[in-house]
């Protein structure tokens, strides 16, 4: 792996700009610290001195990285590229080597490397996992009492807010079952069937709202949008109907015009955002 070092050190350091929340960190002076890091890494990795001297230097990286910025996400990523890099090159050996005594040795060292990989991620991340401990048992008997408090009261809170949803959509079925009634009850087939649309609308809205929030207590993001298709199908519902009531000023459906109409723009943005930052995640894992 020698004569591949710089290129490898140009190779993850250019893999950085694969994370757009470091890109402000990215400058020269990062990157050719960064590049420093990593090339003193690889010339200790292949050295193959594993004592406690070199424990301590990736107790030390860690804590360096820390302090850079990065997360564990972004070293988890970055040491499957380092762990790719390294075995393509070592399998073009393999792919031009016809003896197989010398095949079988790269083999057992490829089997070798990717263990010490595995020892070096789970040090530098075990850092991380240090710094939460500390911050946990900073805490106290008190904060920690309080802290166990909270994440239960949050898990009860998140419970009313499903159940809440399941109650809402039950009553939203109840409206449009009114709704259709009205049609053939009262013979008012254009407000009934605008009526029902309006109902469909905000019943399929309530949906995705609820499957966000089980994603959500399930350990996914909460879709911000869901809150703002909520209310514009409630106020699309209301447009729809006062339509066709001829009494209502026109204020008033002006009003509700250019409700719609900013509730359609924030909608337009927080979709766009989340799109993007769903995009990123899949670059990133790509």
């Amino acid at each position: 792996m020698e004569p591949y070092r710089e290129d490898f050190v140009k190779y993850i350091s250019q893999a950085l700009y694969r994370f757009p929340e470091l890109r402000d960190l990215l400058t020269e002076d990062f990157i050719k610290e960064f590049q420093n890091l990593l090339g003193e890494w690889f010339d200790r990795l292949f050295a193959a001195k594993y004592d406690i001297t070199y424990l301590h230097y990736l107790m030390s990286l860690g804590e360096k990285f820390v302090d850079i910025g990065f997360s564990p996400h972004h070293i988890t990523v970055l040491m499957d590229l380092i762990r790719n890099y390294f075995n393509t090159k070592i399998f073009e050996f393999v792919r031009r080597s016809e003896n197989e005594e010398e095949i079988e040795k790269f083999r057992a060292a490829l089997r070798s490397l990717n263990k010490v990989l595995d020892l070096n991620l789970d040090v530098i991340i075990s850092h991380y996992v240090d710094i939460e401990t500390k911050k946990l048992l900073s805490l106290g008997k008190l904060g920690k009492y309080i802290l166990k408090v909270a994440n239960k009261f949050g898990l009860l809170l998140d419970s009313s807010i499903l159940f809440g949803l399941i109650l809402l959509s039950v009553f939203i079925i109840g409206l449009l079952i009114s709704d259709i009634y009205h049609i053939f009850g009262h013979g008012d087939i254009s407000h009934g069937i605008i009526a029902a649309l309006g109902d469909l609308l905000i019943l399929w809205t309530i949906l995705e709202l609820l499957n966000s929030q089980i994603k959500f207590m399930l350990g996914g993001e909460f879709a911000i949008s869901s809150f703002v298709s909520v209310a514009l199908a409630a106020t699309i519902r209301e447009a729809l109907i006062a339509s066709l009531e001829h009494g209502k000023p026109i204020e008033f459906k002006l009003a509700l015009a250019l409700i719609i109409l900013v509730l359609g723009i924030v909608f337009g943005i927080v979709k766009w955002f989340e799109i993007k930052e769903s995009r990123r995640r899949n670059f990133v894992k790509i």
